[in-house]
């Protein structure tokens, strides 16, 4: 070969070589200098705030499904995943009555405060087992048929009682146990104002059985936790439905339909007694109110022998026919 080809290889290889020498695949890697601790970005899933209530309402959260989550919702639609769920449970001293620990020590909590304004709450039920459910469900529908059992009562698998987070309340001397008319009793007073400083709220409202499937239960409050139970309080969030956003929000100026006139429709009756308004067609089942001699009731249409469906004063029930006229 003659020196002229052999120029370009030394000077290729030179080039090559200083390439290397300045390429960062060459260099050693420089050591990184440590990063404070408290710069050091984390995990997104590390990172969660709690919520105060107003970041609660901006965000408009998606209904949760982990039913060990204070805040889940359950109901016909959002059933427990999975049905049989068993909770973490811890029993509310002197009750014999079971709740997820976070829930019993608030329920402890709110007891104590309801003492200190002369309120004596009595615990009736908390955690209830998918075969507890199961049959008490099959027991109203043996009373009551299908349909005036489901609004009573879950089905095993869709109720918040199985998560532990659910309770019912009364009074000492039991009176209007599991009745509409609890609500103006000392405990349903207090309860109304003050469960949710404490992290539950009326979980069953009244006029909202369309959107919670079931009849108003002004004993039955459901946990979950102080900061979104304050934000639903002062809120239009009536329901968890409401809250979650699966449930059209309520109108605050929709007009109220007029109620009929006395007399006018097919399906309003007078009582000739005072008579019982009871939960379900028997005399066996709770009173849920006593409509005075005299007073106007609106048939639904609904009949079991001798009873028949009725409303009054946004009381729903079953009294006997032979009473009206």
């Amino acid at each position: 070969m003659s020196k002229r080809s052999h120029r370009p290889v030394a000077f290729g290889a030179a080039a090559f070589a200083l390439a290397l020498a300045i390429s960062p695949l060459a260099a050693p890697p420089a050591l990184a200098t440590p990063t404070p601790m408290h710069q050091v970005a984390r995990p997104q899933h590390e990172v969660t705030p709690a919520l105060t209530p107003t970041a609660l309402l901006a965000t408009k959260p998606k209904p949760p499904r982990d039913p060990a989550r204070a805040d889940v919702l359950v109901n016909k639609k959002y059933p427990l995943i999975p049905r049989k769920y068993v909770p973490r449970l811890t029993e509310v001293p002197g009750t014999g009555i079971r709740l997820q620990p976070q829930a019993a020590k608030s329920y402890k909590k709110l007891v104590a405060a309801a003492r200190r304004d002369g309120v004596d709450i009595r615990l009736t039920s908390g955690y209830r087992s998918y075969a507890v459910q199961k049959g008490l469900l099959e027991k109203y529908t043996r009373a009551y048929g299908p349909a005036y059992a489901q609004r009573i009562a879950a089905k095993p698998g869709t109720s918040e009682h199985q998560t532990g987070l659910a309770i019912d309340v009364g009074n000492r001397n039991r009176a209007c146990a599991l009745q509409a008319c609890f609500a103006t009793t000392k405990v349903g007073n207090w309860m109304a104002k003050n469960a949710p400083r404490h992290g539950f709220i009326l979980r069953y409202p009244k006029g909202m059985e369309s959107v919670t499937g079931y009849a108003y239960e002004p004993w039955h409050f459901r946990y979950v936790g102080t900061a979104q139970a304050k934000a639903m309080a002062g809120s239009r969030s009536k329901t968890l439905e409401h809250f979650y956003g699966v449930a059209p929000a309520p109108r605050p100026n929709a007009a109220k339909p007029s109620a009929p006139k006395s007399g006018t429709l097919k399906n309003t009756k007078k009582t000739t007694a005072n008579l019982n308004l009871r939960r379900g067609p028997s005399t066996g089942t709770t009173i849920l109110k006593t409509v005075p001699r005299g007073s106007t009731v609106r048939l639904t249409g609904k009949k079991s022998g001798s009873w028949v469906q009725a409303t009054h004063r946004g009381t729903t029930g079953w009294m006997s026919s032979r009473y009206l006229r």
